[in-house]
């Protein structure tokens, strides 16, 4: 998840249950003249990771388009316009890449939006501790 130049904020989950989350403030880092991302580690709760499985079964990640949200002009009024969802998905040798700009004339499926918002709650809720 990014919101472009601002924040960026990363989770990379494994089926051990690990993960990694990296957070990094562009715009201060810009100012600052250096790189500075916070990094945690841990395991995922059995309840988490079968909640994970769950969010990516019904997202069907390999039935969807690759890019959404960018066939609209951006507009300086958009709340939304700066942010970028990526999500990099590999099962069983397969890949699967989406990039989504949140835009609701380009909807995406809505077990999508469930997992995004599974994540971003993993994310703040892991990067506390």
């Amino acid at each position: 998840m990014e919101s472009i130049k601002v924040y960026k904020a990363s989770i990379e989950l494994n089926s051990d249950k690990s993960y990694q989350i990296l957070q990094q403030n562009l715009f201060f880092d810009a100012h600052a003249g250096e790189e500075r991302v916070n990094k945690t580690e841990g395991k995922l709760t059995d309840e988490e990771f079968d909640e994970l499985t769950k969010r990516i079964a019904d997202s069907r990640l390999f039935k969807m388009k690759n890019v959404y949200g960018f066939n609209k002009k951006e507009s300086n009024n958009d709340p939304l316009e700066g942010l970028l969802y990526r999500l990099d998905y590999t099962e069983e040798n397969k890949i699967k890449y989406i990039l989504i700009h949140p835009n609701p004339a380009d909807a995406y499926p809505k077990g999508v939006s469930q997992l995004i918002n599974f994540l971003s709650n993993c994310i703040a809720e892991h990067s506390k501790k």
